[in-house]
């Protein structure tokens, strides 16, 4: 399920950033600048579903882990998992989707990643039957009879024989832009960001801008080098009805040529619309606290709001006064557990146990219960301040109220007070349960 979550918060992230080049970036002539921010798509749309900025959204603050600094409401114990360990197989009407949807992603990924892979290797093999000859003091992988000429990371192969030395010269400017600035590079990303996100129809628009971007930047450097524009686009007209290598290769003629020769003639974008670029970080700063909203909003459905961060307490608070006695939420000197905190997390392991017909429907969760250690020691008054299913909540009272020991009072100005103490009881499935 994690997987999904982070999938889908990486696709939301691709959807925004392709509206937001599209409607800002796509027509500019800065290819160096456009470059930049495709290529920041894909980090950033990877990465930040792991960003956490949830310690800036509180102010700082965290749950105490020594209750004796920070006063807060009632003590918080540490968190008590209860789990179920089954390995009976799956009969058929149990079969859960999500495995179902994850085995068929993870096909279709599969199919994708070995094309890359076979791509990989049928360049390698042209690249093998080569000639290596230099050309005007580059080296040069010669192989006869191929009609459309490309390069791969350092490698620019093509016939010599069938292009004039001004041909010849256009071809060599054009892919030497592609090996001097490592396109090859953003070429594997694209195809790895369509084999992880194939159902994903903005992700091969994303690739498609990226790849054509590219040929800006190589078609650029040629008209910059000095060579007369309507002849190269008269050789790229006719290279454009010649077989392509193979996807993964930067070719000297890919589709969508009109584009090409329209962003050659196009005038240049003026530098101060360099500025606009900057846009891209308030994008970016919303998703990384879009992301941590989320977990924050989690964290907190998960954990009991028992904060406050002044330190004082609420007037409801304060006046939570029983018939005889006050129950306390901070004192000098803290209840404990007879052997401490971790035989505490012992004991309510080995005496909380999972309903079975709770893990035979899935359900999990987290039960806090809040209760009161009183002057002699006594835990009473057990309640449920966060419910997830009415037999999760009766196990979790059942051993707090009926089974748990004696504890050792608190005291305040040295004298044994009752105080408030709040527990969290995670009742979690293995993963041998959850198949089933």
């Amino acid at each position: 399920m994690e997987f999904f979550i982070y999938l889908l918060k990486m696709n939301v992230a691709l959807v925004l950033f392709y509206g937001f080049y599209r409607l800002f970036f796509q027509q500019d002539t800065l290819f160096q600048w456009k470059r930049a921010v495709l290529l920041a798509t894909l980090a950033v749309s990877a990465l930040y579903p792991f960003a956490d900025i949830t310690w800036h959204l509180v102010g700082g603050w965290q749950l105490p882990q020594t209750i004796n600094n920070n006063p807060i409401s009632s003590y918080f114990l540490h968190e008590v998992i209860v789990s179920v360990q089954q390995t009976t197989f799956p009969s058929f009407g149990e079969f859960r989707l999500i495995p179902v949807l994850f085995a068929v992603y993870s096909a279709i990924a599969v199919f994708f990643f070995m094309r890359i892979i076979f791509q990989i290797g049928a360049i390698c093999y042209q690249i093998s039957r080569t000639q290596t000859v230099e050309l005007s003091g580059q080296k040069i992988y010669h192989y006869p009879g191929l009609e459309r000429p490309f390069s791969f990371f350092r490698w620019i192969v093509i016939d010599i024989h069938l292009y004039s030395k001004t041909e010849l010269q256009e071809i060599l400017l054009h892919e030497q832009t592609h090996v001097r600035q490592n396109h090859s590079v953003d070429t594997i990303l694209t195809e790895i960001l369509c084999a992880v996100c194939w159902f994903n129809p903005f992700a091969w628009l994303l690739k498609k801008e990226i790849r054509m971007n590219l040929e800006f930047l190589a078609d650029r450097s040629v008209l910059t080098s000095g060579c007369e524009a309507e002849h190269y686009q008269l050789s790229l007209l006719r290279l454009s009805y010649q077989k392509a290598a193979a996807k993964l290769s930067n070719n000297f003629n890919v589709s969508l040529l009109k584009k090409r020769i329209f962003m050659m003639n196009k005038k240049q974008t003026s530098n101060r619309s360099m500025l606009k670029y900057a846009l891209i970080v308030p994008l970016i700063a919303a998703l990384v606290f879009f992301n941590s909203a989320l977990k924050m909003q989690a964290e907190t459905v998960n954990d009991p709001v028992v904060q406050n961060t002044s330190g004082k307490q609420t007037k409801k608070q304060a006046d939570k006064v029983e018939a005889e006695e006050k129950i306390w939420d901070h004192v000098e000197v803290d209840p404990q557990f007879p052997g401490g905190a971790e035989a505490l997390m012992k004991w309510l392991g080995e005496n909380v146990t999972y309903p079975a017909e709770v893990a035979q429907e899935g359900i999990q969760g987290r039960v806090i219960v809040k209760f009161v250690v009183d002057a002699t020691g006594t835990v009473k008054d057990a309640k449920i301040i966060q419910s997830i299913h009415p037999l999760l909540d009766e196990e979790a009272l059942r051993a707090v109220n009926t089974l748990m020991p004696k504890w050792i009072p608190g005291k305040s100005k040295g004298k044994a007070v009752s105080v408030y103490f709040q527990l969290p009881i995670s009742f979690r499935l293995s993963k041998d349960s959850e198949k089933k």
